[in-house]
């Protein structure tokens, strides 16, 4: 029989999990979870989201095993911010929202699994001292972990810092492809569409798609992540069937500027986003230069 306290092996998604334990900021996330899509009719809300995140952290390294995890309310909102309605809604989201998870079985031979996220939940009574959420992931869930061998280490920050389910998805599947050698990848234009979490029917023409979704979401990657993302649409003919998604390694000043978006408030995010900022700034200067200018030249009045 198998130590349950042996450590996981080497190039397995456990392992990498015990290995950032101690960076409150790395959320280390299966490769097979990161590429979950949803069934038709199935979606994640940005919120629903970023609590998955959280709970995938606050599970650690026995994320896999069949056990019931917990963590405090009062530690969840620390940077969460949710109020015991939200909380309730988003963890009924969590409950029955299904996955569908592209997965490997010991002969090598892929196989889809579907599931919910979570499989057990109990809330404590906030008003409750140290009132605790307790939760165990969905078997689906466990066997993908279990099995991993592929991982996207993400930020904590940037996950609470993203305003768009787009974007936040987006991120996650580009971090788990940024540390390879590879630096783009092709993917068809309604597979990406599943990917990042678009709900069937919705945003159906690449004009729609490409404004509404993957450009805002590029722009918030680039401004928070510590990599830089594009991507170059693949065409037949005059029709855009497929995306090609390009990323790289950010330069140290550009890295440093990512780190300290993600200390600075929202408000004012997407001005600087957009590089308007500077704009607002220049305009205002200009205004303050322009009245003093024309309380200086103003006729004054005549003692006496």
């Amino acid at each position: 029989m198998a130590d349950p306290t042996a450590p996981p092996p080497k190039h397995t998604t456990l392992r990498a999990i015990a290995t950032h334990r101690e960076n409150p900021d790395a959320i280390v996330e299966a490769g097979e979870i990161v590429d979950m899509r949803f069934p038709a009719g199935g979606r994640m809300t940005l919120r629903g989201a970023k609590l998955f995140h959280l709970l995938v952290q606050a599970a650690g390294v026995r994320i896999a095993d069949q056990v019931q995890h917990r963590i405090t309310l009062a530690a969840l909102n620390e940077t969460f911010h949710a109020t015991l309605p939200e909380l309730q809604r988003l963890i009924e989201e969590l409950h029955t929202t299904t996955l569908r998870l592209q997965l490997t079985d010991a002969r090598g031979r892929r196989f889809t699994k579907s599931g919910p996220i979570l499989s057990d939940v109990e809330r404590e009574d906030e008003r409750e001292a140290q009132a605790e959420l307790r939760f165990e992931f969905s078997p689906a869930l466990r066997r993908a972990i279990a099995n991993s061998s592929h991982w996207a280490v993400i930020s904590r920050r940037a996950v609470m810092a993203f305003e768009s389910k787009y974007a936040l998805r987006l991120y996650a599947v580009m971090s788990l492809r940024a540390g390879l050698r590879k630096a783009s990848e092709a993917f068809a234009l309604d597979e990406l569409r599943e990917l990042v979490g678009v709900p069937a029917g919705k945003l159906p023409r690449w004009q729609d798609f490409k404004l509404r979704a993957l450009e805002p979401a590029m722009a918030e990657i680039n401004q928070l992540a510590g990599f830089h993302a594009g991507y170059v649409p693949i065409t037949r003919g005059r029709r855009v069937v497929g995306v090609t998604l390009t990323w790289g390694v950010k330069d140290h000043a550009a890295r440093v500027e990512a780190m300290r978006e993600l200390d600075r408030p929202k408000v004012g995010r997407k001005a600087r986003r957009d590089g308007k900022a500077e704009l607002i700034a220049a305009a205002e200067d200009r205004a303050r230069e322009e009245l003093a200018q024309a309380l200086a030249e103003a006729p004054r009045g005549q003692d006496g």
